[in-house]
């Protein structure tokens, strides 16, 4: 069962450009090693206008970008962690890319755990998110230990 209250919604407009998507994790602190568990219980694209909300098969591009927003914040943190991906949504090409979905996962990640990160680091992971639409990032995965996709 997904509890709603876990729902870290991201939603920006910039440069006339759209930057949405909805992150639902679980987080727990873990005795021995970060580890990241998939329940996505999603069931896709259903129909125009409808948020796409990430199935157990497909959309490889999101959960990929989940993973890389959740490798960079676990070296950001001194502690362990166990992460369960409940949610994944959004809306392919016009408003959701891999990249908003793993910036989306950070900015989750830090507000369940209380993350603070450096204002410089802050500031690169906007600038590399509000590019992704730029040059066909769009479909590409994101690195967001190295800046580049």
């Amino acid at each position: 069962m997904i509890d709603e209250k876990l729902d870290f919604k991201f939603l920006k407009i910039k440069n006339g450009k759209p930057f949405f998507a909805i992150i639902n994790l679980e987080i727990i602190k873990s005795e021995s090693e970060n580890e990241i568990i998939e329940e996505y219980t999603g069931v896709g694209w259903t129909r125009q206008g409808y948020l796409e909300s990430v199935p157990p098969k497909g959309y490889e591009p999101w959960k990929k970008a989940v993973r890389s927003g959740l490798e960079f914040v676990f070296l950001h943190s001194s502690q362990k962690w166990k992460v369960t991906i409940k949610k994944v949504e959004g809306r392919v090409c016009t408003d959701t890319n891999p990249t908003i979905i793993g910036y989306t996962t950070i900015l989750a990640f830090c507000e369940q755990t209380n993350l603070e990160l450096a204002i410089d680091i802050k500031s690169k992971l906007e600038d590399f998110t509000f590019r992704s639409w730029e040059n066909e990032n769009d479909t590409k995965i994101p690195d967001f230990i190295n800046f580049r996709i």
